[in-house]
């Protein structure tokens, strides 16, 4: 019987904006899947995420790697990068707050140490989450099982009794590898079906 509900942020809560990615790509003269391989592939993301090293020298190999990849300097994609994140989505956050009535509800996120502060507080969400973990407060990050653990445990239920939802196929296996129930975000029809199908109701 599941007795939490446990949420990503980006890709999931927060609004990941394909088209304004591909657009820069485009402008930038970048490779399809550039821009996600520069912010999130490269060595100072798996540090920073887990709470080692700085934001800043994170950002700084980002506009590295961009340069590498378009084969050039391109300062003006720092500016308009945080373009490709639209806020919140507005149905999953909807759902979160139907949810709290008869779950437990939680945020499980790959992120810097500014995710609670720079962007919950600040969209007003925060007060939704009965536990937000952050990998790098935690410093364990996404597909370790660890970390799926550690959120069951701050929910105070046992990860079978978990659903996890995340856009990326291999948070969903580290999810399931940890013994959830969990699935990849493929909008919000789709989630509220897939939470039905597990007895879920709100």
């Amino acid at each position: 019987m599941i007795q939490a509900v446990l949420f990503d942020y980006g890709g999931v809560v927060g609004c990941l904006d394909r088209q304004e990615v591909q657009r820069l790509e485009e402008k930038y003269g970048l490779p399809l899947g550039g821009l996600a391989e520069a912010l999130y592939g490269i060595p100072e993301w798996e540090e920073v995420q887990v709470g080692r090293g700085s934001e800043d020298r994170w950002l700084k190999a980002v506009a590295a790697r961009l340069y590498e990849l378009a084969g050039r300097p391109i300062p003006g994609i720092r500016q308009e990068w945080p373009r490709m994140w639209r806020g919140i989505d507005h149905d999953v956050v909807s759902l979160a707050r139907r949810l709290r009535p008869r779950y437990k509800v939680g945020l499980l996120s790959n992120a810097t140490k500014n995710l609670e502060e720079q962007v919950l507080n600040h969209q007003g969400i925060l007060h939704l989450f009965d536990v937000v973990i952050n990998s790098a407060h935690v410093g364990i990050a996404k597909p370790d099982v660890r970390i799926y653990h550690l959120a069951a445990e701050r929910l105070g239920v046992p990860a079978s009794a978990c659903v996890f939802v995340d856009d990326l196929l291999q948070n969903v296996e580290g999810a399931r590898a940890a013994g959830m129930r969990a699935f990849q975000y493929q909008g919000i029809a789709h989630l509220e079906e897939e939470l039905r199908a597990l007895g879920v109701r709100w």
